[in-house]
């Protein structure tokens, strides 16, 4: 049996790389959208940026004052990269990784430990180098993401299939679904207000939420080259194949959870994640006809953020 404080660290690190990735991710998107849009309209590339701190609660409140000519990427970069009073910056969640890694060294390889470490002394260079120019600062939240994809690499290629690998497991199932509802309840209001857009523009943006979830080129080998709305709402709500849905990833929390010692008998979050699967399977079209479908992501989230409460009181009592 393991103990509840390796448990609760394993869960942790799987969390907290997860949303490191996430948030890289979506500023990787983010600032080569808006340096796109910024020639053309600087208000739509404010938009842009907007739009990312919708989509990462918890990121309010920095000092994100610009100047014309340093563009508007610089201190967004810095404040959701690199600044260490940001609790969802990507430099406070590999500092939490970390603190929760060396708690548990014993429970991963050498690997997974040394990369996570490399990638954030990188953090410290990058630092001097995005200061240079908003094109510089681009690039090193390029670098920092496929740093942190080696990091998930390792951990995907080198750890054991135990228990503990399963409480990290879990942990990033919860992370990825709960911020692929996040996006969506960000993003979807304003892309259903662009519906009489120009249409470069128009299916720009809808290739930028797919692209805010790694979920592009997925969608297209399953729905082709076409960017209907109502289909990309349905691919990354319901698509049971596709990593990066909801349902999908309610169906791994699930999975994960069933591994888990007593994990066959009902517990609250059991419950919760049921409601959710049994909504999500047979209730799609009848989600998709509401006209508050942000409403339904937001109450999504929420009843993941739910699960993780019960997880942690059956799990890791304090």
């Amino acid at each position: 049996m393991m103990l509840s404080r390796v448990a609760d660290s394993l869960y942790w690190l799987g969390r907290y790389v997860e949303r490191a990735e996430n948030v890289a991710r979506l500023l990787v998107v983010a600032s080569e959208t808006a340096v796109e849009l910024e020639g053309l309209d600087e208000t739509l590339a404010q938009n842009e940026w907007d739009d990312l701190l919708a989509a990462v609660p918890g990121s309010e409140g920095g000092d994100l004052e610009f100047s014309r000519e340093e563009g508007l990427a610089r201190p967004y970069v810095h404040w959701l990269l690199l600044d260490d009073a940001n609790p969802v910056s990507v430099r406070h969640s590999l500092a939490r990784a970390r603190e929760n890694a060396r708690s548990v060294r014993e429970a991963l390889t050498k690997e997974v430990f040394g990369n996570l470490n490399e990638v954030y002394r990188e953090l410290d260079g990058s630092r001097r180098r995005a200061g240079r120019d908003p094109v510089a600062a681009q690039q090193e939240v390029v670098r920092i993401h496929g740093a942190i994809l080696t990091t998930l690499g390792a951990m995907e290629h080198t750890m054991s299939r135990d228990q503990g690998w399963n409480f990290m497991k879990l942990g990033e199932a919860l992370e990825r679904t709960q911020r692929t509802l996040l996006v969506l309840r960000a993003k979807l209001p304003v892309l259903a207000q662009e519906a009489g857009a120009d249409l470069p523009l128009f299916y720009a943006r809808w290739r930028g939420l797919l692209r805010s979830v790694a979920s592009l080129e997925n969608y297209r080998r399953a729905r082709g080259g076409q960017l209907d709305p109502e289909q990309i709402a349905r691919f990354l709500l319901f698509d049971r194949a596709a990593p990066r849905s909801v349902l999908c990833g309610v169906n791994r929390i699930r999975g994960y959870l069933d591994r888990l010692p007593g994990g066959q008998a009902t517990s609250e979050a059991d419950r919760v994640l049921g409601r959710m699967h049994a909504t999500l399977s047979y209730d799609d079209d009848t989600i998709l006809t509401k006209s508050d479908l942000p409403g339904f992501c937001a109450q999504a989230a929420e009843s993941l953020a739910a699960a993780h409460r019960a997880i942690a009181r059956e799990y890791f009592p304090s």
